[in-house]
């Protein structure tokens, strides 16, 4: 299994880029993980946000966890012990962290590194907004285009 590692602060746009990387996948199927249930409920594309979902993409299952483990409060280890319980083979991991982890007992690069081959980090910086009257138009400024082309090319090369 491979990874890719989103890091930013809190309300740095981890999600949001995470949930943008998904949709320009274009998943045949969307799931949200349900950790108390221990099994998965259908979803929907734009329900990616701050919680762990699984999309498939060209009949490969990748384990996005759009909120970071910290902020979830569960940690990436018991992620993915939670789908190897329930016999989903994960091809690939998207997981968001917090540019610092405070929490005891989280160590979310050190379970990425058990579990897969990093094969890219991303460390965001805040992009501008262009249009003060609409918060969605940072998406127009070609660093934040340049930025999901660039993490898709990395997924889709590595699934």
């Amino acid at each position: 299994m491979k990874s890719i590692l989103i890091i930013g602060s809190k309300d740095g746009g981890k999600s949001t880029t995470i949930k943008e990387i998904c949709k320009n996948l274009n998943p045949t199927k969307v799931y949200e993980l349900d950790f108390n249930e221990k099994k998965l409920k259908d979803a929907n594309i734009n329900d990616i946000f701050n919680n762990t979902f699984i999309i498939e993409v060209k009949g490969k299952y990748i384990l996005v966890i759009a909120g970071a483990p910290t902020e979830q409060n569960i940690t990436l280890k018991t992620i993915i012990e939670i789908t190897i319980e329930i016999n989903i083979s994960i091809a690939f991991l998207i997981v968001a962290k917090r540019t610092s982890e405070r929490k005891e007992n989280f160590d979310t690069i050190r379970d990425i590194n058990d579990y897969s081959n990093l094969v890219h980090t991303e460390e965001l910086k805040q992009i501008p907004i262009v249009d003060m009257s609409d918060s969605d138009s940072f998406k127009q400024n070609q660093e934040w285009i340049s930025r999901i082309d660039r993490l898709v090319k990395i997924i889709i090369e590595n699934i």
